[in-house]
């Protein structure tokens, strides 16, 4: 089974960040704008063959809201 990429838009010093796990993809000027970058990254990841993950935080870091592409993980009691 292929590992799933997920994808993370964070608030940092240096703004709005996308990562992937400690590898910084890119960073933007918005929330918005790293928000659509991290959901681009997880849609191609699963156009690719593989699964894709967008994780979206608040500005507090807080998870906001996943989107998956590709099979959903395991549903977990949260």
């Amino acid at each position: 089974m292929a590992k799933r990429q997920v994808f993370h838009s964070v608030l940092t010093k240096k703004g709005w960040v996308v990562k992937k796990g400690t590898v910084t993809v890119g960073t933007y000027g918005t929330q918005l704008q790293a928000e659509k970058v991290a959901k681009e990254k997880g849609r191609a990841a699963y156009a690719s063959g593989g699964l894709g993950q967008a994780v979206l935080h608040k500005s507090t870091g807080v998870i906001r809201t996943e989107h998956t592409y590709g099979k959903d993980p395991e549903k977990t009691k949260g």
